[in-house]
C-alpha cells in the first residue's frame, strides 16, 4: 500500500493514517467516493501500529479494548465495512489491583471481588453492595452509548431535541459523580482507609466504578490474534480492495485553500492533491497552527485548545522472555502495582518510584506474540514529556547520551520495582528491552505532548468547547480522536465514523443515510 501512485485530486483527503483515518477512508470509499490516506510514518496504525523485535510482537500502547464486543462501536461500523474484521475475544481475567498490602483481582463475574471484599472488610458491606450496584448502572449506561454515536453535525432538528432528551436520561447516573476530585466520593460509600487504599491511584470515583461496570457488562475485550496491529492490516486491505489510497511515507506540508474553503493539501515533496474535503486525522495543534495558513484559525481558538486538560503520555517498557511469563507468576489479567502510602498524585506524577504501574503479559493472552517457548511483557508508566528537563534532550528534543542514560536509569527503577512485587526473577530472563517514552510517542504520533488520548473528559474541556468536528475553515473537518473527549479505540472509530458521515451528508445522501442506520443500532 505503500506505492501507489497518489492521484493529483480525489474528493477527500485524510491527513494521519491511524485507526481514524483509516476507518473514514473506508467508509468514503464504500460509499463512491474516492478516499487519499496520507501517512507521514513508514508504517500506518498511530497507536495501534505496533512493531517486530527479534520474533517478539508488541502492540505499540493498548491495555484493553471496549465496544469491540457486538452491538458495540467498533464491532457495527468495523462490520458495515465486511464480515471479517478481526474479532477481539472478551478478556476474562481483567484487572488485578496489588499494593504492599493487599491483591485483588476483578474477573468478568466482578459479584466475586464484592464477596471477597465483603468478607475482608465485613463493617463496610453495605457500602460495598451499593458500590457494586452503581457500577453495574455505569457499566450498562456507558456500554449502551453506542446507540448515540452521531454527533449533532449529523442530526435533523428533531433527531437532534430527542437525542437531548434521551441523553439527558442517560447521564442522570453520572450528574453527581461529575467533578468529583481526588476520590472524595469514596467516602460515601466506604469508611475503612484499608479499603480505601485499593482505588489509590484513581483522579476520580468514575476511575474507581466504571471498569467494575465494564466487567458487569462483558465489555472488556483482548486485542484480536496478532495484536491490535490486525485490526490495521484489515482495514488497509478494505481501503485498497473499495478502490481508494493509502500513501505511507508522504507527509503533508500544508492545507490549502481559496475563497471558498479547503481546496486539498500540499505535501513536502511538493506534490498538491486538490480535494473537495479535507479530514485532519490527527494532532488538532498542528492541523492549526502549522498546517493551515496564518490567521485561517483564531488566536483565542488556538489558545483554547492549548489550554485543555490532555491526558498525560507514557512510559512503555516492551519486554521479551527467554521463558512463559507464566512462569514468573504472570497471568492474562492486566495487573495496577501501586505503593501504599504514598500520597495519591504521586501515583500520576511520572516519578518511576512512586507512579502506578501497568503490567501485561500479552503473550499469555496471545501465544502468537512471542517465539515458542518465550514471552512477552508490557510495562506502562504515566509520565509527562516535561520530566526532567524534557528528558535531557536539546533545544529541538535531540536525544543525545543523557536522554539514553535517562532512558536506561528510569526503565531500571521500573524492572527493579515488577521484579521485587511482582514477578520475581524477572530480571534474569529479559532477552529484549524497548523503551519508549513521551519523547518517542511524540516523534511517532505527533501528538502535542506526546499524549496518548488527547483531551480530557472533565468539566472545563466541555465548557471550553475543545472537541468537536468543524473547524473555522469550510470542508476542513476534525477526524481523529481529538474530535471527541475520552480517547480509545472507541472514541478514535466513532470519529471517523461522524467525520465521514459529515461528508456524505452533503455529497452522497443515500450512503448518508445508510451509515445512519448503523450507527443508530442499538447495542445487541
Amino acid at each position: 500500500m505503500a506505492g501507489p501512485a497518489i492521484p493529483t485530486q480525489c474528493d477527500v483527503a485524510i491527513i494521519g493514517g491511524g485507526v481514524a483515518g483509516l476507518t473514514a477512508g473506508a467508509l468514503l470509499a464504500r460509499a463512491g467516493l474516492s478516499a487519499v490516506v496520507l501517512e507521514r510514518e513508514s508504517r500506518p496504525g498511530g497507536y495501534l501500529a505496533g512493531f517486530h523485535r527479534k520474533g517478539f510482537v508488541f502492540d505499540s500502547a493498548i491495555h484493553w479494548l471496549n465496544q469491540c464486543g457486538r452491538g458495540g462501536m467498533v464491532h457495527k461500523v468495523f462490520h458495515s465495512l465486511g464480515d471479517d474484521p478481526p474479532e477481539a475475544p472478551v478478556l476474562e481475567r481483567i484487572r488485578r489491583y496489588k499494593g504492599d498490602s493487599f491483591d485483588y483481582l476483578l474477573t468478568h463475574q466482578p459479584d466475586a471481588l464484592k464477596e471477597q471484599l465483603a468478607r475482608d472488610f465485613p463493617s463496610e458491606a453495605k457500602g460495598l453492595d451499593r458500590f457494586f450496584k452503581l457500577s453495574r448502572v455505569l457499566g450498562e449506561r456507558i456500554t449502551g452509548y453506542a446507540r448515540y454515536m452521531r454527533t449533532a453535525d449529523t442530526l435533523s432538528f428533531p433527531e437532534w431535541v430527542g437525542r437531548g432528551l434521551q441523553l439527558m436520561g442517560w447521564s442522570y447516573p453520572f450528574w453527581r459523580l461529575v467533578g468529583d476530585r481526588d476520590c472524595k466520593a469514596l467516602s460515601k460509600f466506604f469508611h475503612d482507609e484499608d479499603l480505601k487504599k485499593i482505588f489509590c491511584s484513581e483522579p476520580d470515583i468514575l476511575s474507581c466504578l466504571v471498569p467494575i461496570g465494564w466487567a458487569y457488562t462483558g465489555d472488556f475485550q483482548r486485542p484480536p490474534r496478532g495484536g491490535s496491529q490486525s485490526f490495521i492490516k484489515w482495514l488497509m486491505r478494505r481501503v485498497g480492495e473499495l478502490g481508494s489510497v493509502v500513501a505511507l511515507r508522504t507527509a503533508v506540508q500544508s492545507v490549502t485553500t481559496d475563497q471558498r474553503g479547503v481546496s486539498g493539501v500540499k505535501l513536502a515533496d511538493g506534490r498538491e492533491v486538490k480535494a473537495r474535503w479535507v479530514i485532519g486525522a490527527c494532532d488538532l495543534d498542528a492541523l492549526f497552527t502549522q498546517l493551515l495558513p496564518s490567521g485561517a484559525v483564531p488566536d483565542d481558538l488556538v489558545a483554547r485548545y492549548r489550554a485543555a486538560e490532555l491526558y498525560n503520555s507514557c512510559v512503555t517498557l516492551s519486554i521479551g522472555l527467554d521463558c512463559d511469563p507464566r512462569a514468573l507468576g504472570l497471568g492474562e489479567e492486566m495487573i495496577f502495582l501501586t505503593k501504599d502510602g504514598v500520597p495519591r498524585e504521586q501515583h500520576n506524577s511520572g516519578d518511576p518510584h512512586t507512579s502506578g504501574l501497568s503490567i501485561l503479559a500479552p503473550s499469555i493472552r496471545d501465544p502468537s506474540l512471542a517465539p515458542a517457548g518465550k514471552g512477552t511483557v508490557t510495562v506502562y508508566c504515566e509520565a509527562h514529556i516535561g520530566y526532567a528537563d524534557r528528558w535531557k534532550t536539546g533545544p529541538d528534543l535531540e536525544r543525545g547520551p543523557a536522554y539514553q542514560q535517562l532512558k536506561r536509569d528510569y526503565a531500571q527503577v521500573i524492572i527493579d520495582r515488577v521484579d521485587a512485587r511482582v514477578a520475581p526473577g524477572l530480571k534474569a530472563h529479559i532477552e529484549l528491552l524497548d523503551v519508549a517514552t513521551p519523547i518517542t510517542h511524540l516523534r511517532y504520533t505527533g501528538n502535542r505532548d506526546g499524549t496518548i488520548m488527547a483531551q480530557r473528559t472533565t468539566k472545563a474541556n466541555m465548557k471550553a468547547k475543545v472537541a468537536g468536528y468543524r473547524t473555522p475553515v469550510d470542508r476542513l473537518l476534525v477526524g481523529g480522536q481529538w474530535a471527541e473527549y475520552g480517547g480509545g479505540v472507541p472514541m478514535a472509530v466513532k470519529a471517523a465514523a461522524n467525520a465521514a458521515a459529515i461528508v456524505l451528508k452533503q455529497e452522497k445522501p443515500q450512503a448518508f443515510r445508510q451509515l445512519c442506520q448503523v450507527l443508530d443500532q442499538p447495542l445487541s
